[in-house]
């Protein structure tokens, strides 16, 4: 369906009455007299298809099952995660189709503070009590708005983000009353894709029509990414204070202090943001990583801590979580109570093979610092068994068993695995902040700056390799190489993406090849697998379409 039969259809249909018949529904309130409350209210409406959750776990349960046209969730769930939580795992899961309605149901007149700063927030929300004649009134508004952005929102479900682009100036160039949801909308898929000059530039003119702290938002995330951290810094930070509860602005605040190198001010900003907001799993994580790196052992146990206690029961915790805390308490001389934690992953997690892996591992330097060097060379020699059959050995896993094997002497297995997690993250200088962290905790700054370098410069000689070919004329050259690297580095994304951008240039001036074809299709679907939003596989993924497309394979 192309654009014009995108917005006739959506013409036609933007006023058309719900039939709430056809809808799914999903009432989320820990008070059982509440859900039937609201299931009677709907029933009224004309809705059948109803469904109930009394929490948030039953919730994000019921989400894992069914995708639902319309959400009513109560906002305090009584112990566990509050609504306002429970939609921000959902979208960040993405649990939620882009057409879901999803309304807050609050007894909180002060809520409109709340949501009015988030950027996760729901499509609506109603203040208790309220008459049924209001939630059909709010529902067939928003079903409308939906209903005029459907075109885009098709399109960014396959991730035709190009076309979707397309469609967002077809309605642009037409009367409408959006004007700023659809560059809003615009100006995310060109951050999405990459394009972060475009993107900066739209949510500008937004700015220019209207002072509203997401667009500056945008705005400081395309500094951002373009290097700029700070400016992107100055940007972050007047959000949070002139919106102190717009708390995403807070942890991008964070990521630019990083970014430019001052830990302590990225550490003191999501302390700030923890306070106001202590349930977010990913901040509080992120704050156990950055206290850690500076030292700060209390601080980084108070966030693991509550990591494990707002996590429990969440998809969103791993044994990698448990073996964090372990690593402080262990630091701290808390050899037990390091030890205590990791059997707390193991039946937490029913020993499934990660727990068992980070169980062994942190169990080694456990026993390393207690001084029982026989126990510990035991529980290396099990870690590194579970080691070789791990398919992820891109966390912090790898780094706590190469400190294990250097503080066992065993220097050429600790010199090896860093190697490896080096080769695969090249790129990543987080990762490599990790890693100086672990040697200059155990005493071999020198010798770890040494590894890190040497492990880095030779896949970038490679890559290097690979675009000179390419500057050459020698396109397949450049692509069989970069896909021998791939082999060579099965983990690492950055040559992978490399290697489908040289297959298909090749392919674009000489011609489709189909194995060529299937390896980077291949290629691309096990990138997706394990980041889906990465921007340069969201670019590909779409130039491979117009590849295929121009040699008459797609339609």
């Amino acid at each position: 369906m192309n654009a014009e039969d995108f917005q006739a259809r959506t013409s036609s249909t933007s006023n058309a009455p719900i039939n709430f018949q056809e809808k799914t529904f999903l009432v989320v309130d820990d008070v059982a007299s509440m859900r039937s409350s609201l299931r009677n209210t709907i029933s009224t409406l004309g809705g059948t298809r109803i469904d109930m959750a009394g929490n948030g776990i039953e919730a994000i349960n019921r989400l894992e099952q069914l995708a639902y046209d319309i959400i009513l969730c109560d906002y305090d769930l009584g112990g566990g995660k509050d609504g306002q939580q429970l939609l921000e795992e959902a979208i960040r899961r993405k649990l939620l189709k882009k057409s879901t309605i999803f309304i807050m149901v609050t007894a909180e007149r002060g809520y409109e503070k709340v949501v009015s700063a988030a950027e996760l927030a729901p499509d609506d929300y109603l203040i208790k009590p309220f008459a049924g004649e209001v939630l059909r009134l709010r529902l067939e508004r928003l079903a409308q708005k939906k209903t005029y952005f459907a075109p885009v929102f098709a399109l960014m479900d396959t991730q035709d983000y190009r076309r979707a682009i397309q469609v967002c100036d077809d309605l642009l160039n037409s009367p409408n009353q959006y004007k700023i949801d659809l560059m809003r909308l615009k100006a995310e898929i060109h951050l999405l894709l990459g394009d972060y000059g475009t993107a900066g530039e739209l949510y500008k003119r937004i700015l220019a029509i209207r002072e509203v702290p997401w667009a500056r938002m945008g705005l400081a995330k395309s500094m951002y990414h373009q290097n700029k951290f700070s400016e992107a810094a100055n940007l972050f930070r007047r959000v949070t204070e002139n919106t102190p509860n717009y708390m995403e602005a807070y942890d991008w605040l964070a990521k630019s202090y990083s970014a430019a190198g001052d830990e302590q001010r990225a550490q003191r900003t999501l302390m700030v943001a923890a306070k106001i907001s202590p349930r977010i799993l990913q901040r509080r994580k992120t704050l156990g990583e950055i206290a850690y790196r500076n030292d700060d052992l209390e601080t980084a146990q108070d966030s693991y801590e509550a990591v494990l206690k707002f996590g429990k029961n969440s998809a969103l915790t791993s044994p990698e979580d448990y073996a964090n805390l372990s690593r402080v308490f262990i630091d701290q001389g808390k050899c037990d109570q390091a030890m205590t934690v990791m059997k707390d992953a193991r039946k937490t997690f029913k020993n499934s093979p990660e727990s068992l892996l980070h169980g062994a591992v942190m169990d080694s330097l456990a026993h390393q610092k207690s001084g029982d060097t026989e126990a510990a060379t035991e529980a290396l020699k099990q870690a590194l068994e579970q080691f070789e059959t791990c398919d992820n050995k891109q966390g912090s896993v790898s780094l706590d068993i190469a400190r294990s094997c250097f503080q066992l002497g065993d220097e050429e297995t600790g010199k090896k695995v860093v190697q490896d997690f080096i080769q695969n993250k090249h790129d990543d200088k987080k990762i490599h902040l990790h890693a100086e962290d672990m040697f200059r905790k155990i005493g071999l700054r020198d010798k770890g700056r040494e590894i890190i370098t040497n492990s880095s410069r030779e896949v970038i000689a490679l890559n290097d390799q690979a675009v000179q070919m390419a500057q050459a004329g020698d396109l397949r050259g450049s692509a069989e190489l970069l896909m021998q690297a791939v082999a060579k580095y099965p983990e690492n994304t950055v040559i992978a993406l490399n290697a489908v951008h040289a297959i298909l240039t090749c392919m674009q001036t000489q011609g489709w090849d189909e194995e060529w074809g299937k390896s980077a299709k291949k290629t691309l679907a096990t990138v997706k697998s394990r980041d889906p939003d990465n921007q340069k596989y969201l670019m590909l993924a779409d130039l491979y379409k117009e590849v295929a497309k121009h040699h008459g394979l797609q339609k």
